[in-house]
């Protein structure tokens, strides 16, 4: 009898101990959910640019996307009346990463000097200007720039983990990079290294 009482009791206390495994792994995952919806203000969606989720105020409307051929930029600008949210993204820069921005103390942009500042956990540079918030950071080799006029800089990028530098070449290629590589100009430009190598009687 004592035996099989003692395996009753190791039975209960086994079970009594997954459910509380249970009760607590949900919890987690609870919390988890909270805090990752708490990264979104009220009243604000996210937007998403090359991994980088924006949040914008939901009653504003984005009125133009794109990429900038000039200055070689991802853009999305979302609009209210006179108020709007202007972002910008410069993709693997040739010029700066995140390490050589750390090293700065103000960035100059056009004529606007912005000052270094962190927001939402963000290290970057700041200025504001006629009511137009300017910020400017670098994620990776990626640099990211903020025109603001109306919500603040907090609410718009408190989505965003920025990462440490990487040169991105010794990453996976994403889809873009794929396609470069396999686009006619990079064909071309291999065509080329091909000529000049025959050109100069180099041996392959």
């Amino acid at each position: 009898m004592g035996v099989i009482d003692m395996a009753k009791g190791f039975k209960k206390s086994i079970l009594t101990i997954s459910l509380i495994l249970m009760i607590l792994f949900s919890a987690v995952l609870i919390i988890d959910s909270i805090s990752a919806e708490d990264n979104v203000p009220k009243g604000f969606e996210t937007y998403y640019m090359r991994g980088y989720g924006f949040n914008v105020p939901s009653s504003y409307k984005l009125v133009n996307e794109g990429w900038d051929e000039v200055n070689h930029l991802n853009y999305m600008n979302f609009q209210k009346g006179k108020n709007f949210v202007n972002i910008s993204l410069e993709r693997h820069s040739s010029s700066f990463n995140k390490n050589v921005m750390d090293g700065f103390s103000s960035f100059k942009l056009n004529d606007e000097k912005l000052y270094k500042t962190s927001i939402s956990g963000i290290t970057g540079f700041y200025n504001k200007r006629n009511k137009v918030k300017t910020f400017v950071f670098a994620s990776e080799d990626d640099m990211i720039y903020l025109h603001i006029k109306g919500p603040s800089v907090t609410n718009v990028v408190s989505s965003i983990d920025q990462r440490d530098y990487r040169p991105y070449h010794s990453n996976e290629y994403d889809f873009d990079d794929d396609a470069y590589y396999e686009s006619d100009a990079y064909d071309d430009s291999f065509d080329d290294s091909f000529d000049d190598a025959s050109y100069y009687n180099y041996r392959w």
